[in-house]
């Protein structure tokens, strides 16, 4: 028999057996498959925005990614400027600048949090595990000073005891002494 027919055939003469039918998804022609409107604006870049975009990624200035990317001997600076903008105002520079931000910042907060639960967890380890009390008072401690817990947060109070006048007074007693003459 071959692989794919299965040795008993009672599950092929069940009733209520489901059947698989696989239907082709796709990867045909272009022109076949409707456009999905999200796409239907998408266009592809020319070489010079291709440059320009990946100058920009890279941390360049809009003036100085376009003198990457394109021929601008001979260009005044606001000239060079304005042309600058206009490729930043193409919409698919724009937005692929912007998802390339995006990206950096997602990865930047997860890597974040990866480092803080890292922390987290090495000290409840400490914590519980360590061979000397002072190691494992000291790691509480700092799991008590983290967001959230703040249990060994050094508060400040301040009260104020004086009217503003003599505030105004006290002041104006200090900067006299530190300039070496009165004011009034």
């Amino acid at each position: 028999m071959d692989d794919e027919t299965p040795e008993d055939d009672t599950i092929q003469n069940q009733p209520d057996t489901p059947h698989l039918t696989v239907i082709d998804g796709g990867g045909g022609d272009d022109q076949a498959k409707p456009k999905a409107k999200g796409n239907a604006k998408r266009r592809k870049l020319t070489a010079k925005q291709e440059r320009f975009l990946a100058e920009m990624i890279r941390g360049a200035t809009q003036a100085d990614a376009y003198r990457a990317a394109y021929n601008a001997k001979g260009m005044k600076p606001s000239a060079i400027y304005t042309e600058a903008g206009r490729v930043m105002a193409n919409p698919e520079v724009s937005r692929r600048l912007h998802a390339h931000q995006d990206s950096v910042e997602r990865s930047a907060a997860s890597s974040a949090l990866s480092r803080r639960r890292f922390v987290l967890e090495g000290l409840e380890r400490e914590a519980t595990e360590a061979a000397s009390d002072s190691a494992r008072v000291a790691a509480l401690v700092a799991l008590g000073k983290t967001s959230g817990v703040d249990l060994f947060i050094d508060r400040i109070e301040q009260v104020a005891d004086q009217s503003p006048d003599e505030v105004r007074a006290a002041l104006e007693q200090r900067l006299a002494a530190l300039l070496g003459g009165s004011t009034g």
